[in-house]
């Protein structure tokens, strides 16, 4: 995997999308002049027991056991439970249930009390890994137009076809980059020169030939 490749850190453009995701919260005591926060509050403070969807880099901000706020698991890591129970998460199209389905789970797992989106994140790559190896060997523009690719397995996947291609030229010898060096070409020109010498000189007439 070259460069381009997907390493969380503060300046990722990726990493601020899935930060910016919104997460269903549900608030645990009461929290004053905070009514803003949610839109359907009818006075300035909010109350316990009220839901209101907070931005993913605030949530990480807060302490896992916080008296604040209770951290909803998505209804897209529910979704995906089943299949993950019943091994048949290649025909789930993760790019359309969230683009960046692992990363934003990853996020989330510590404040999951019931550990269930570790498990689910876990085992849908490794269910999915063979497929994406499959798919790598395959033609790269019919595997980008199934849609069911997340951010990372793209990456990977783009990786893969890569990769590929090249161990395929390396078998046919079509990528060799080999050249000669500066010397043994001067020699090879000076052999040439020398041979259409003698040989221009085999074909001059025999009356025309210098004689003793």
């Amino acid at each position: 995997m070259n460069g381009m490749n997907y390493f969380p850190n503060y300046y990722s453009i990726e990493d601020i999308f899935v930060t910016q995701e919104k997460v269903e919260c549900r608030v645990n005591t009461k929290l004053q002049r905070m009514g803003f926060l949610d839109s359907g509050a009818e006075s300035d403070d909010l109350e316990p027991g009220r839901t209101v969807n907070l931005p993913l880099w605030y949530i990480k901000e807060l302490k896992v056991n916080n008296a604040y706020f209770t951290v909803a698991v998505p209804d897209i890591y529910r979704n995906v439970h089943k299949a993950v129970c019943e091994a048949e998460t290649t025909h789930i199209e993760l790019g359309r249930l969230h683009p960046y389905f692992y990363e934003f789970g990853r996020y989330l797992t510590p404040y999951d009390r019931n550990h269930v989106i570790g498990r689910i994140i876990f085992e849908t790559l490794r269910q999915r890994v063979r497929h994406l190896l499959d798919i790598s060997k395959s033609d790269g523009q019919a595997a980008k137009a199934e849609h069911r690719l997340d951010n990372i397995e793209a990456k990977l996947h783009e990786a893969g076809v890569r990769t590929n291609c090249q161990y395929i030229e390396w078998l046919q010898m079509t990528g060799n980059k080999i050249r000669t060096s500066e010397l043994v070409e001067e020699h090879q020109k000076k052999r040439r020169r020398a041979d259409r010498s003698d040989d221009e000189g085999d074909a001059l007439p025999s009356s025309k030939r210098a004689t003793l």
